[in-house]
C-alpha cells in the first residue's frame, strides 16, 4: 500500500529549481525515514505545475519492507510536512530573488477573515480559456464559484475597513 499527496510547485522558481525543491523536500522528510518515494512532476503550461509524490507506508532498509508505520498518519506528522514544504519553499523563492512567500496554515489559523477558493484544476482553466479564445465570457462551476468567493473577499475586506476606521474613533 502507498500514500499520495501534491505539492504546488512555485510559478515564480524556474524548472530546475522546482525539481531541486522537490527533490530536497522529499528526501528529507521521506526517505530519510525510510519511506520509498516517487515523484511526478506535472506542468501543462496552464499556471498549475506540481509534483504528485507517492509514498510506501511501510518503513524499508536494507533488510526489506518492515511493518506498516502508523505514527506516519499522524495529524501532528501531516502538519510538520505541511510547515517544512512552506519553509522550504520560502528559502528557494528567496535563493530566486523572489519576495513571494507561501504559509501552510489556513487563513482561520493566520488569523485572515478571507473565504479560501476552491482548487478549479486543469478541466474548468481548459474550459475558461476555450471560451476566452472564441470572445465569450469565461464560466464553468468551479470557475464561477471562485469568482464568488473574490467578491465575497472585496465585501469582507470591506467590512473590515470600515470597522477599523470606526475602532480608530
Amino acid at each position: 500500500t502507498a500514500r499520495e499527496f501534491e505539492v504546488a510547485l512555485p510559478n515564480e522558481l524556474n524548472r530546475e529549481e522546482q525539481i531541486s525543491l522537490v527533490r530536497d523536500y522529499v528526501k528529507e522528510n521521506f526517505v530519510d525515514r525510510g519511506m520509498v518515494a516517487d515523484i511526478c512532476l506535472h506542468d501543462k503550461e496552464d499556471g498549475n505545475p506540481h509534483a504528485h509524490v507517492l509514498l510506501t507506508t511501510r518503513r524499508i532498509d536494507e533488510n526489506g519492507f518492515k511493518q506498516k508505520e502508523r505514527d506516519w498518519n499522524k495529524k501532528e506528522i501531516l502538519e510538520q510536512w505541511r510547515e517544512d514544504w512552506a519553509n522550504k519553499t520560502n528559502i528557494a523563492l528567496e535563493k530566486a530573488g523572489r519576495e513571494e512567500r507561501i504559509d501552510h496554515r489556513s487563513y482561520a489559523t493566520q488569523g485572515i477573515e478571507k473565504i479560501p477558493t476552491i482548487h478549479e484544476g486543469s478541466i474548468a482553466r481548459a474550459i475558461e480559456q476555450k471560451m476566452i479564445e472564441q470572445g465569450l465570457e469565461p464560466h464553468s462551476e468551479r470557475g464561477d464559484i471562485n469568482r464568488e468567493i473574490r467578491k465575497q473577499n472585496i465585501k469582507l475586506a470591506k467590512i473590515n475597513e470600515q470597522v477599523i476606521s470606526l475602532v480608530k474613533y
